[in-house]
């Protein structure tokens, strides 16, 4: 049998590579064992981590701060989020004792969409610029990316696997298959803060200009065909 490590090198360097026997050895450990996998694999500068400081953010966090401390998290700072998403995020780094990067659009660029106001007249823009530039920066720099999506959260979601070679990158989404009330029983468990927007009724929080309230993510661009800021397409 291959060990994991061989199945993650042959992953980005066969594009005939199966993966359905890695994923299918992910699938029976627990979200944080698959963590811990990914950290005994790679090095940790080879691994990178994103959190939008969102409504199920803390699960992925909270397991972080467990399997390694102080691992460098990067935060997207749009400079559009709610200030209850900020002060959430300065609440989680002081209680998890996270050490949280920012990152952000050139101040040039993201002068205009605010001038501009593109978010009402191109939404994909104003998410590129402000969202998928950035990372895409400093992504290529990595082997593994870290992501918390979970599959319930919208239909797009729901196929998506443990493990996906992305190029020479493998996206890795450990709670994938958790749950609304797994999330919930997680939070309770660990009695960890929940962002302050959930319980006016925002399941989802992205932008303040773009994100209203709603059940899953159906208050993320409401009204329109958009369902994802293009970082996960």
């Amino acid at each position: 049998m291959r060990t994991q490590e061989n199945w993650f090198r042959e992953i980005t360097t066969d594009q005939n590579f199966d993966i359905s026997e890695a994923n299918e050895q992910f699938g029976s450990l627990s979200p944080k064992e698959r963590l811990e996998n990914i950290f005994q694999n790679f090095k940790p500068e080879e691994i990178l981590i994103t959190s939008s400081f969102g409504g199920s953010s803390v699960v992925l966090l909270h397991m972080l701060s467990q399997v390694k401390p102080g691992h460098p998290i990067h935060f997207i700072n749009t400079s559009f989020h709610f200030k209850e998403t900020l002060e959430y995020r300065d609440q989680l780094t002081r209680q998890l004792n996270l050490n949280v990067v920012d990152i952000s659009a050139k101040p040039n660029k993201n002068r205009f969409t605010h001038e501009n106001k593109t978010w009402k007249y191109n939404q994909d823009l104003c998410c590129f610029i402000n969202k998928v530039a950035p990372l895409s920066e400093i992504k290529s720099g990595y082997k593994v990316w870290i992501s918390g999506l979970m599959a319930f959260q919208n239909e797009n979601r729901r196929n998506i696997k443990i493990l996906e070679p992305k190029g020479n990158q493998i996206k890795v989404h450990p709670l994938i298959d958790m749950s609304s009330s797994d999330v919930d029983l997680y939070q309770l468990i660990y009695e960890l803060p929940a962002h302050p927007l959930t319980s006016e009724g925002y399941a989802s929080i992205g932008c303040h200009n773009c994100t209203s309230k709603g059940r899953g993510r159906n208050g993320r661009w409401s009204g329109t065909a958009k369902t994802e800021c293009g970082l996960h397409s």
